[in-house]
């Protein structure tokens, strides 16, 4: 029997004795991981935790929006006026005219001159491609075949059916045809004849 270090006589402990284990005094020691190893797998579990959120942020993430196409830019007739105007008087009869540009790139058919009068009191007589004092007292002209860039005149003869033709407001309509399209321009002629001579006026 040993004894203690008070003197007291300890617990007798056999070895090699079959039965018998062996014992360890001391505190437990429960088996703990390096502290290397430890700090790596929280870094690990952080690093994982970090992608997991942002790919759920990245699915919640609203889709930018699909960019839209811009809408071209409206295309006007090809016929225009340049703004050079002619006036005539063959005997009772009234020549308005309008010099017209092809403003675009490929040629241009004109097939048909019209007037629109608003307020009346004039009627139309004659129409055709040139300026005042080329027309005839009556008839039209044929198709008019316009270059790119060219220029033309447009003339029409009108009866004037009242004292006054001052007030009234001439537009011209034309018909053309271009790379097999139909399509027809509407010109600011005259917007009243205030400035526009003609004997035997009484206004």
């Amino acid at each position: 029997m040993a004894a203690r270090d008070d003197g007291s006589p300890g617990p007798s402990v056999e070895l090699g004795r079959p039965g018998v284990d062996v014992l360890e005094s001391g505190p437990d020691r429960s088996p703990r991981l390096p502290r290397r190893i430890a700090a790596g797998w929280v870094l690990v579990l952080v690093v994982v935790a970090a992608l997991a959120g942002y790919r759920v942020g990245d699915r919640h993430r609203a889709a930018p929006p699909a960019p839209v196409p811009s809408a071209p830019p409206p295309v006007g007739p090809a016929i225009d006026v340049t703004g050079k105007r002619c006036s005539g008087q063959l005997k009772e009869r009234l020549q308005l005219g309008v010099e017209v540009v092809n403003r675009s790139a490929a040629p241009v058919s004109l097939h048909q001159l019209k007037a629109v009068l608003p307020l009346r009191g004039l009627r139309t007589t004659a129409a055709t491609w040139g300026s005042c004092g080329q027309l005839p007292a009556a008839g039209s002209g044929g198709d008019y075949l316009l270059a790119a860039g060219g220029t033309t005149w447009l003339t029409m003869t009108f009866d004037v059916l009242v004292a006054c033709p001052a007030p009234l407001p001439v537009l011209f309509t034309v018909e053309y045809a271009q790379a097999g399209a139909d399509d027809v321009a509407e010109l600011a002629a005259f917007p009243d004849l205030g400035g526009v001579p003609f004997a035997g006026a009484r206004c």
